[in-house]
């Protein structure tokens, strides 16, 4: 079992009432759907109704899941062009247009390419990725964009998907829009703390999900928030673009963000964020270390 999958079985303990059974292979790939944003939900306390202020959920039009062949026609220029080692400059340069507009002090960026269990992989083996991204700023306050590919995270209708992380307190605000090119764009704001396994902060997977009804409780040398942008750009093709920030005060509206969520979305519909999907054998990702077994999609 990997760090990942028990990660998984750890949200469900918290998440329900009663402890899971030992999950088959389906279930942990189901799982996995949701680990990214929901890594540890944080229970208890008593802010639920911010949950709900100022949310609205926009409706898609009809067809709203996105397919494999529907992708704009310069991102199908841009995959054509695609060079897995000019990833790092050509990330930062689109990223770095963006975000200087707000952030003219943005720093160096940090450039990861991971596999499909989110190992880090070394640079002869980045056209085997299953995510790219471009990092900024420090841990009190960060940018992160990345490209990856991940069918889980895909698909399921984005509305549900709103309705679901509102329910559950596990955003704060959930909307959701579509692009004339057909990208599904969510953007979410979200209470985050460091995230530790058995007492110690996975450099890989640091940031844990903090419940709305949670907030009031949490420590505020332990809380952040984040904006969070989903573009959706195929059936397995997505965007993440982000900032989080240290608060000093559990009110959203007071948190220091400097980039508007429209820079966040051009980032994340930028056409030329994409990246060929990963070599896939008998429906299994491709991993860096063999003895992580694959698990399938």
């Amino acid at each position: 079992m990997t760090e990942r999958d028990l990660t998984t079985l750890l949200h469900d303990h918290v998440t329900h009432d009663e402890p899971p059974t030992p999950l088959p292979t389906r279930a942990i790939a189901d799982g996995r759907r949701r680990i990214r944003r929901r890594r540890l939900g944080l229970a208890g306390g008593a802010l639920a109704a911010i949950a709900l202020a100022g949310a609205v959920v926009v409706p898609l039009r009809s067809g709203d899941e996105p397919r494999e062949s529907v992708m704009d026609p310069a991102s199908v220029d841009a995959l054509a062009e695609y060079d897995a080692l000019r990833m790092p400059e050509l990330m930062d340069e689109h990223v770095r247009r963006v975000l200087e507009r707000s952030v003219p002090d943005l720093g160096p960026s940090t450039f990861i390419a991971r596999d499909d269990q989110w190992t880090p992989i070394p640079r002869r083996h980045w056209d085997k990725a299953s995510r790219l991204s471009v990092s900024y700023g420090s841990r009190e306050h960060e940018w992160e964009v990345s490209i990856s590919h991940a069918r889980g995270e895909a698909e399921g209708g984005a509305e549900t998907y709103c309705a679901s992380e509102l329910a559950g307190g596990f955003a704060l605000e959930c909307t959701v829009e579509r692009t004339d090119d057909g990208d599904v764009v969510i953007k979410q704001l979200q209470a985050l703390t460091l995230h530790r396994t058995f007492g110690r902060l996975d450099p890989n997977m640091p940031w844990g999900v903090v419940r709305a009804e949670r907030i009031a409780s949490t420590r505020l040398d332990e809380l952040w928030f984040e904006r969070h942008v989903k573009v959706i750009k195929s059936a397995t093709l997505l965007t993440y673009v982000e900032e989080r920030v240290k608060v000093t005060d559990r009110d959203p509206e007071a948190a220091p963000f400097r980039t508007s969520y429209d820079d966040l979305v051009e980032i994340g519909t930028d056409p030329t964020m994409v990246m060929p999907r990963p070599p896939d054998e008998n429906g299994c990702g491709w991993t860096w270390k063999m003895e992580v077994r694959c698990i399938r999609r």
